[in-house]
Protein backbone atom coordinates (compact mmCIF):
# COMPACT_ATOMS: atom_id res chain seq x y z
CA UNK A 1 0.00 0.00 0.00
CA UNK A 2 1.46 3.48 -1.13
CA UNK A 3 1.05 6.47 1.64
CA UNK A 4 -0.76 8.39 -0.98
CA UNK A 5 -3.60 4.98 -1.18
CA UNK A 6 -3.73 5.28 2.65
CA UNK A 7 -4.29 8.62 3.18
CA UNK A 8 -6.74 8.49 0.87
CA UNK A 9 -9.14 5.98 2.18
CA UNK A 10 -8.45 7.15 5.94
CA UNK A 11 -10.02 11.07 4.29
CA UNK A 12 -12.73 8.70 2.75
CA UNK A 13 -13.53 6.96 6.28
CA UNK A 14 -14.10 10.39 7.98
CA UNK A 15 -10.23 10.38 10.00
CA UNK A 16 -9.45 13.96 10.94
CA UNK A 17 -6.10 15.21 8.70
CA UNK A 18 -4.50 15.87 12.55
CA UNK A 19 -4.98 11.80 13.30
CA UNK A 20 -3.77 10.88 9.74
CA UNK A 21 -0.82 13.19 10.43
CA UNK A 22 0.08 11.20 13.84
CA UNK A 23 -0.56 8.08 11.92
CA UNK A 24 1.69 8.50 9.18
CA UNK A 25 4.39 10.09 11.36
CA UNK A 26 4.11 6.61 13.29
CA UNK A 27 4.14 4.51 10.56
CA UNK A 28 6.66 6.03 7.78
CA UNK A 29 9.65 4.13 9.63
CA UNK A 30 8.01 1.24 9.04
CA UNK A 31 6.23 -0.76 5.93
CA UNK A 32 2.64 1.03 5.59
CA UNK A 33 0.92 -2.32 6.15
CA UNK A 34 -3.01 -2.44 6.20
CA UNK A 35 -2.26 -4.16 9.81
CA UNK A 36 0.01 -1.37 11.59
CA UNK A 37 -2.25 1.39 9.97
CA UNK A 38 -5.59 0.00 11.84
CA UNK A 39 -2.87 -0.38 15.02
CA UNK A 40 -2.57 3.12 15.09
CA UNK A 41 -6.16 4.45 14.13
CA UNK A 42 -7.14 2.03 16.97
CA UNK A 43 -5.01 3.54 19.82
CA UNK A 44 -6.30 6.99 18.70
CA UNK A 45 -10.32 5.62 18.79
CA UNK A 46 -11.04 4.69 15.24
CA UNK A 47 -12.17 1.22 14.30
CA UNK A 48 -10.10 -0.94 12.14
CA UNK A 49 -10.72 0.70 8.61
CA UNK A 50 -7.86 -1.20 6.57
CA UNK A 51 -9.17 -5.37 8.18
CA UNK A 52 -10.43 -6.31 4.74
CA UNK A 53 -7.23 -6.23 2.99
CA UNK A 54 -5.60 -9.07 6.02
CA UNK A 55 -8.51 -10.94 7.23
CA UNK A 56 -8.85 -12.60 4.21
CA UNK A 57 -5.55 -14.25 4.63
CA UNK A 58 -5.62 -16.51 6.93
CA UNK A 59 -1.95 -17.05 6.71
CA UNK A 60 -0.25 -14.10 7.13
CA UNK A 61 -0.19 -14.77 11.01
CA UNK A 62 -1.80 -11.50 12.18
CA UNK A 63 -4.11 -12.19 14.47
CA UNK A 64 -6.60 -9.09 14.78
CA UNK A 65 -7.69 -8.04 17.93
CA UNK A 66 -11.19 -7.84 18.95
CA UNK A 67 -12.33 -3.92 18.87
CA UNK A 68 -15.80 -2.08 20.35
CA UNK A 69 -14.43 1.35 20.65
CA UNK A 70 -15.87 3.70 18.25
CA UNK A 71 -14.43 7.16 17.41
CA UNK A 72 -16.82 9.67 19.00
CA UNK A 73 -16.60 13.50 17.67
CA UNK A 74 -17.96 14.81 20.89
CA UNK A 75 -14.59 13.57 22.96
Amino acid sequence: MTKEEAILEMRFCGVSEDDIDIVMEKCKQKNILPQRLDDELEKLGYERFFRFEYDENINDGYQTPPHNKKHDLND
